[in-house]
């Protein structure tokens, strides 16, 4: 990185405690670039979430979405307020509208323990944690965002929809994520989580997880029911430090 440079990032402080957060947020960040000496970042504040809705009748307006494609990066801030909503009784998230924008398809969520922090697990083998859950954030049931009807008085209904595009993008996000880590020393297997005895769209969506898994033949990969692994990683976490879990909607 040249010396002195600007890294644009814009900022979406959010609602309530975000807001509060976030300027706490941004003094930290301003002393560690101090710091390093040769990182400055370019804050530009935008106005976004359920007070904006509230203020406006828009909850993020077509020039900030703009801006927030020309950022570096988006720090973005809790949203939503339990007592603003849309007409339709849903809450105010401009992040799902970011999502599909600018295809935001892959939602990383590292889970790791951290040396000489308290944790609530007692058991020593805690320490070993070390996964990711990586969660396709674009389909299944966030693709009825907005298309939801009321069949009548008393029947709501909303289409889950689940793509082989959308499969094999965030699969292969998996497996170059797989390898990633192995090069940090870790097994780097893949597991595809999902509800697939169940419902007609899971089972394809792991249809194309095997198949996808052949272009990798150097990973280990398998499948596995979203409520086993739900106990799984609150019974024994450490058990499942080797594995990278795609679920389309059970995690969050």
């Amino acid at each position: 990185m040249p010396p002195d440079s600007d890294l644009r990032i814009a900022v979406l402080p959010g609602d309530g405690i975000g807001i509060e957060v976030m300027n706490v947020c941004l003094e930290v960040l301003d002393a560690l670039a101090a710091k390093l000496g040769h990182t400055r970042f370019a804050w530009t504040r935008l106005a976004g979430g359920a007070i904006a809705y509230r203020a406006t009748g828009t909850a993020l307006s077509d020039g900030a979405m703009k801006e927030l494609g020309n950022a570096d990066a988006i720090l973005f801030g809790a949203m939503g307020m339990p007592d603003i909503r849309y007409p339709d009784g849903t809450e105010i998230a401009p992040q799902l509208d970011i999502r599909i924008q600018y295809e935001l398809y892959a939602g990383v969520r590292p889970i790791r323990a951290m040396p000489g922090t308290a944790g609530p697990l007692r058991d020593h083998r805690a320490a070993q944690i070390d996964l990711v859950i990586l969660r396709e954030q674009t389909e299944g049931l966030y693709y009825s965002r907005g298309r939801g009807v009321m069949q009548d008085a008393d029947t709501a209904l909303d289409t889950m929809r689940i793509t082989r595009a959308g499969c094999e993008r965030v699969f292969d996000y998996a497996f170059k994520l797989a390898a990633q880590r192995r090069k940090r020393g870790r097994p780097g297997d893949v597991t595809c989580v999902d509800k697939a005895g169940v419902l007609k769209s899971y089972a394809f969506m792991r249809r194309v997880f095997e198949q996808r898994a052949g272009n990798f033949p150097g990973f280990k990969s398998d499948c596995a029911n979203v409520d086993a692994t739900a106990l799984n990683l609150l019974l024994k976490p450490w058990a499942e430090l080797a594995r990278l879990v795609k679920t389309d909607s059970c995690v969050s």
